[in-house]
């Protein structure tokens, strides 16, 4: 019996690793092309997001909006993940650098479980040169 649990176990956590692994690689690729609709789907739905000078609490369209000014302000032109773990609190989450048209700015996401999904419960996008 104990054996069966621990296999369950084992395999639940396995699942949950393979999941945020594919919502991290889902995330980072909307980043890097500046697709708005693909992250704003992967969001939790009250997002705490800061934009350069923009930092608060948002719904999925208001986090849309901001990040949608940002990209067309910014043509990203790729983000590459230099860093990801996991936080104290169990979440995953990633720093990276976004190259744009207009300069690098550094990003962090956090991931966490909710429900069923793995979501974006934060999103950073800060210059590099702060």
């Amino acid at each position: 019996m104990n054996r069966v649990l621990l296999s369950l176990l084992f395999v639940l956590a396995t699942a949950l690793a393979h999941a945020q692994g594919d919502v991290k690689s889902q995330v980072s690729a909307a980043i890097s092309t500046g697709n708005v609709n693909a992250l704003g789907d992967l969001m939790v739905p009250n997002v705490d997001l800061t934009v350069l000078d923009n930092n608060d609490y948002y719904s999925k369209a208001q986090a849309a909006q901001i990040l949608r000014k940002f990209f067309d302000e910014h043509e990203p032109q790729g983000l590459r993940v230099e860093h990801e773990g996991t936080s104290k609190m169990g979440d995953s989450y990633c720093i990276g650098q976004l190259n744009t048209a207009n300069g690098t700015f550094r990003v962090t996401y956090f991931l966490k479980k909710a429900g069923d999904s793995v979501l974006v419960k934060q999103l950073r996008i800060e210059n590099t040169n702060k």
